[in-house]
């Protein structure tokens, strides 16, 4: 089966209405897809039942990726200020540009059940947050 994505799907997680971006958008899809496919299993692939959710979680992640890239963009956040009256800054600006709004990571977690076991695994970082029986009798 496979993941299903569409631009419409995208834009509505965005809440985007234009036609602007919708070439951006579709790269994006055209690019991520694969790799969010790539890192599920293929019990959750086949599973046709599983399939809207893996669906709607790859769209997440890529709404996530596109409003990351708006935000990165030149003068996205930019602001100049007159008369006490500020125009232009967003109130994401000091946000985290790889993933402003918590997309990625919330469609990433939701993905979690899904992934390959060698993607489920914690990160080297993780682990040296461990603390071992022996870290703690050197204490």
């Amino acid at each position: 089966m496979g993941i299903l994505v569409t631009r419409e799907a995208v834009k509505r997680a965005a809440a985007v209405s234009s036609t602007t971006y919708d070439a951006q958008i579709d790269a994006l899809i055209a690019d991520l897809v694969p790799v969010i496919e790539y890192t599920l299993s293929s019990d959750a692939l086949s599973d046709s039942a599983a399939a809207a959710v893996l669906s709607r979680e790859a769209t997440e992640i890529i709404a996530g990726e596109f409003l990351a890239q708006r935000l990165r963009e030149e003068g996205a956040t930019e602001s100049f200020e007159a008369g006490g009256v500020r125009v232009g800054e967003s109130p994401h600006s000091r946000a985290d540009l790889g993933d402003p709004y918590g997309l990625i990571q919330r469609g990433w977690a939701r993905l979690m059940p899904f992934l390959k076991p060698v993607y489920t695994q914690s990160t080297t970082r993780d682990r040296e947050r461990q603390v071992t029986e022996q870290a703690i009798t050197r204490w």
